[in-house]
């Protein structure tokens, strides 16, 4: 008897805690780690401490095992509960008043001085040949704007990837920030013309921004926000339209 209190709550620790991260969050850093080093173990010293207090308070058997197999059950139910992954953060709403608009050739000189110092520093991969000419010319023909903005306050957007809100789309609300920052935009007319310094500015920044090049024969990368070391600005989708007003 005083065995199974070991070996019930430990099983079912280890097993919600092994196989719950592979079912439910494949992707999850901690895998299947949490049984073997947390829930399992856990479980095991969770059922010698109910041991002691069932039998120092002379409950009787068919209550202990109740007791037990209720203890097992709850222990599988918050370890699984644990394990489920956290939202999906997508990106975030910021409430902006544009400061400024250029185009994106004249980051140029700051942008290749900044990749300069990167391809010195990186022994991995050589830079593709003649980078600097065709980051200029690159940079000359795109039709994209480079905005500055002053940020008054943002709005996380967030997918639900637990099993109740799987897909659900979910924000904290607005934060307030004050923060002066840079991004790259693509409007629609090519030009500055549709960023008048002063306005307003409600937009989406999505969190897929990497500088890291797909290949070594992209290194540095060829992308323009990549290159300008910028995240995207773009309208609000659609489907978070009902998230930018107050």
């Amino acid at each position: 008897m005083a065995f199974l209190w070991i070996l019930i709550p430990g099983a079912a620790g280890f097993l919600a805690g092994f196989i719950g991260p592979i079912i439910l969050a494949p992707d999850a850093n901690q895998g299947p780690l949490v049984g073997i080093f947390i829930s399992g173990p856990g479980g095991a010293i969770l059922g010698a401490i109910l041991l002691a207090i069932s039998r120092s308070l002379r409950i009787p058997a068919a209550r202990q095992w109740l007791l037990l197999w209720v203890m097992a059950a709850l222990l599988a139910i918050v370890t699984l509960a644990g394990v489920m992954p956290s939202p999906q953060f997508l990106g975030y709403i910021v409430d902006a008043q544009i400061l400024g608009c250029a185009a994106p050739a004249q980051s140029a000189d700051e942008a290749i001085k900044y990749w300069e110092g990167r391809v010195g520093s990186v022994t991995w991969a050589s830079p593709r040949p003649g980078w600097q000419d065709q980051a200029r010319a690159d940079l000359r023909d795109d039709a994209a704007v480079v905005l500055e903005v002053q940020i008054g306050r943002h709005k996380g957007i967030y997918a639900g990837r637990k099993l109740w809100n799987k897909g659900r789309l979910l924000t904290r609300g607005w934060f307030d920030v004050n923060e002066k920052k840079r991004f790259y935009a693509q409007p629609a007319s090519g030009s500055c013309a549709a960023f008048p310094a002063g306005t307003r500015l409600i937009n989406f920044v999505a969190y897929h921004y990497s500088d890291k090049p797909a290949s070594a024969a992209d290194w540095p990368p060829r992308e323009i926000p990549n290159f300008l070391h910028l995240q995207t600005i773009a309208p609000v989708p659609d489907e978070y339209q009902s998230f930018s007003g107050n």
